[in-house]
C-alpha cells in the first residue's frame, strides 16, 4: 500500500464531512460568556489532527450513504477528547498543547479543570441532542472507562516495575477506549449490521492501542516542534510507559535500581540518560513492534468490510498512526 503521511491527503475522501464537523464544532463553543468565548477561541486555534472525528465520519460511510448525523456525533468525540487533554495537562503540569500554551498555563488550574468539565458537559449535550439511547450509552461508559485509566496511571506512578499488562490495560483505558468508542459509533450511524460494529469497534480499539504505544516512544524520542508539546514529560512526571517497562526490564538488579532512584529523584535530569539507554538497549524498538502488532489486528478487522475508498482510508490512517515515528 502506498503510504501517505500527509493527513490532509488521506483526508481527502471525507473532506466534506471534515468541513461540516468543522463548522459545528465551532457553533457547539460559542457562548455568551466572555471568559469561555476567549478559552474557546483559545481551543480553536490550537485545533490538532482530528483523528478521532475522522474515524467515526470514515466508519459511517461503510454502507455507502450520507448520515448528517455522523459530523454531529463527531463534534461531541472531539470534545470528550479535548477535555480529557485539558485535565490531562492539569495533572502533568504541562505549558505547552500543540506547540501553543495550555488553558492550564494561560488560565490556572481552577479555571482549566472547569473548563474541562465544561466540555465534557457540552459533549454529552450533544449527544442528547442526537436522541438516541445506545449512543449515549456507549459515549457515557466511555467516558467512565476514561477516568478510571486516569486514575489507575496516577496510582500507579513511579511504580516503574508494573506489569506490561497492567500498562496496556492503563492505555486501553486512556486512549484506545475512545477511539474504539468513535468507529463503533460511526458504524453504527452507517445502519450497518453488529458484526461490523464490532469489527469497528475492534479495529479502533487496536489503533489506539498503537497510537499511544508510538506517542510514549515520541515522548522519549521526539522533538518540542513536532510534539507539539514538551518531550520527556512521562519521566517527569514518573509516568510508567511501554518504552521505559523494556528499558528496566533490559537492566540488571543493580542498574535498574540505580535508574529508579535518579528517575524518581528528578526525572527531567534523568530524561537525557533514560533516551541515551532506550536507544542502546532497543526498547524504542521493541515498544514499536508492539505497536505494529496493535496495527496489523487493526487492518486484520478491516479484511471483512466491503471493499470502498472508505475502507482504504480507515488503512491509510492506520498506516500514518504506525509511521509517526519516522
Amino acid at each position: 500500500m502506498l503510504l501517505k503521511t500527509n493527513l490532509n491527503d488521506i483526508y481527502a475522501p471525507i473532506d466534506r464531512d471534515l468541513k461540516l464537523f468543522s463548522e459545528q464544532l465551532k457553533e457547539a463553543l460559542v457562548s455568551t460568556d466572555p471568559l469561555i468565548c476567549q478559552i474557546h477561541s483559545h481551543l480553536l486555534a490550537m485545533s490538532g489532527k482530528f483523528l478521532r472525528p475522522a474515524l467515526t465520519i470514515l466508519c459511517s460511510k461503510i454502507e455507502g450513504k450520507e448520515n448528517p448525523r455522523a459530523a454531529r456525533l463527531a463534534v461531541a468525540i472531539e470534545l470528550i477528547h479535548t477535555a480529557t487533554l485539558i485535565h490531562d495537562d492539569i495533572i502533568d503540569d504541562a505549558n505547552l498543547r500543540r506547540n501553543m500554551p495550555s488553558i492550564y498555563s494561560k488560565w490556572g488550574s481552577e479555571i482549566s479543570i472547569v473548563s474541562g468539565d465544561y466540555l465534557y458537559a457540552k459533549a454529552f449535550l450533544v449527544l442528547a441532542d442526537l436522541g438516541d439511547p445506545w449512543i449515549n450509552q456507549t459515549f457515557a461508559a466511555c467516558a467512565h472507562v476514561i477516568c478510571e485509566g486516569e486514575m489507575k496511571q496516577i496510582e500507579k506512578r513511579k511504580s516503574f516495575l508494573i506489569s506490561e499488562a497492567e500498562y496496556l490495560d492503563i492505555i486501553h483505558q486512556k486512549t484506545a477506549s475512545l477511539f474504539q468508542a468513535a468507529c463503533m459509533g460511526g458504524a453504527y450511524l452507517s445502519g450497518t449490521h453488529k458484526a461490523n460494529i464490532n469489527l469497528l469497534g475492534e479495529y479502533g480499539r487496536n489503533l489506539g492501542m498503537a497510537f499511544q504505544i508510538v506517542d510514549d516512544c515520541l515522548d522519549l524520542i521526539g522533538e518540542t516542534k513536532r510534539l507539539g508539546k514538551t518531550p520527556g514529560l512521562d519521566i517527569t512526571k514518573n509516568d510508567v510507559t511501554l518504552p521505559l517497562l523494556y528499558l528496566f526490564q533490559s537492566l540488571g538488579d543493580a542498574e535498574r535500581l540505580a535508574l529508579l532512584a535518579e528517575v524518581q529523584n528528578d526525572g527531567l535530569e534523568a530524561f537525557e540518560k533514560i533516551k541515551t539507554l532506550a536507544v542502546q538497549k532497543k526498547s524504542i524498538a521493541m515498544a514499536m513492534r508492539k505497536a505494529n502488532e496493535y496495527i496489523e489486528r487493526a487492518v486484520a478487522h478491516l479484511i471483512p468490510i466491503k471493499d470502498s475508498d472508505y475502507k482504504k482510508t480507515l488503512a491509510l490512517v492506520s498506516d500514518y498512526c504506525a509511521n509517526r515515528v519516522c
